[in-house]
């Protein structure tokens, strides 16, 4: 049987979570049952040289600024012309273009839409997100059931909507690894306890809590060690605070890595103290390496780890509780080790992508039933 072709709209390929899906989705797929193309708004990014090495062709639309009515009307032509049988859009930005190429130029493919949670940044966006995704679309995926109650704010029964969670190829934490060799060439001891937080440096992940809660572990100095991975506009004021607290021989900013999964194996404990989540990649991946998880009480959070079972979970922006409950992995490494064997027993259950391609392609097939 030919296999299908699909579509995948997202807006950039820069390093993020949606699109990190994007790519392992390109990489795994079956192929001979769905053959995926990207779509996108800029050229380039972290994740292009993936998505092309898995053989999947890249279309960029070339955007050169924001909400251009000329560029919105070339960018609905050229999406009305694919030759895809099913369109599958990530994030409402690309969503505007994909619904005037249905509305405007009658481009007949049935459409797919996925969220996580997005941050609405004009007036106008919302009325204008909510008409199109309803009206548009023929079927819904979020990442996790708070994506899900996310989603059903633009008017979309939740009924409607399948919970799709983020795939993850486990293999790649099950290859040997030597923790020593990846802890000394960031400067970590063997006697050291290494925390470790992962994610874009943005207002939301909180990570200014994070630091605040090490500096309430003063007592920790000769023993804690923080490492934060990731890029983002609120680094230059981290920095400022670590510096500001003293903080630089116990927190180490890495930047972008593309040795994450290394360091999250090689590490004792993972922090995220972020308060808005759909479905958190770097939660997932941190419990894929059995690491016990100290994060915030928020339903994107809870959707991937259970409080006091895998994790321990404090409310957000309270760097006091994150700081006790770091303290009581420091102190207890039979807790530690019991909830990280917990997170990754019930991550390798609930997350590896072959579960979420067979989520996904039954979705699939039901909305090219429907439109046949």
């Amino acid at each position: 049987m030919k296999p299908r072709r699909v579509a995948l709209f997202i807006n950039t390929l820069n390093r993020g979570g949606t699109e990190r899906n994007v790519a392992v989705l390109c990489q795994h797929m079956d192929k001979s049952r769905y053959l995926p193309e990207v779509w996108t708004l800029h050229s380039g990014g972290g994740y292009e040289a993936t998505i092309r090495a898995a053989g999947v062709e890249i279309h960029s639309l070339g955007r050169k600024r924001s909400y251009s009515p000329a560029f919105a009307l070339r960018a609905a032509r050229e999406i009305s012309r694919s030759d895809a049988d099913l369109f599958h859009v990530f994030l409402p930005a690309m969503m505007f273009y994909v619904g005037l190429a249905r509305t405007v130029c009658r481009a007949a493919q049935p459409i797919v839409f996925s969220e996580a949670t997005s941050l609405v940044t004009s007036r106008w966006q919302q009325p204008v997100r909510a008409w199109t995704v309803r009206t548009q679309c023929a079927g819904y995926a979020a990442n996790s059931d708070a994506s899900r109650a996310f989603l059903s704010t633009y008017g979309v029964p939740p009924a409607r909507i399948r919970v799709i969670p983020n795939g993850h190829d486990i293999s790649h934490f099950r290859t040997p690894l030597d923790r020593h060799v990846v802890r000394t060439a960031i400067g970590v001891g063997p006697q050291d306890k290494l925390a470790i937080f992962v994610g874009r440096l943005v207002d939301t992940k909180r990570v200014c809590d994070l630091v605040e809660a090490v500096r309430l572990l003063s007592d920790q100095a000769g023993l804690l060690r923080v490492v934060i991975v990731g890029d983002g506009p609120e680094r230059s004021a981290l920095e400022a605070q670590v510096l500001q607290a003293k903080l630089t021989d116990s927190v180490q900013f890495l930047g972008t890595r593309r040795d994450v999964t290394d360091l999250l194996r090689a590490a004792d404990l993972f922090v995220f103290p972020s308060e808005m989540e759909g479905l958190s990649n770097a939660m997932i991946e941190a419990a894929l390496a059995g690491l016990p998880i100290v994060g915030c009480d928020i339903g994107g959070v809870r959707d991937v780890v259970e409080s006091g079972q895998q994790c321990l979970l404090v409310p957000t922006r309270d760097p006091q509780a994150f700081a006790g409950a770091m303290r009581r992995y420091l102190y207890d490494d039979e807790l530690a080790l019991r909830h990280g064997a917990a997170a990754r027993n019930h991550a390798e259950q609930a997350y590896a992508i072959e579960n979420t391609l067979e989520r996904l392609y039954s979705l699939y097939d039901q909305v090219l039933g429907a439109k046949s």
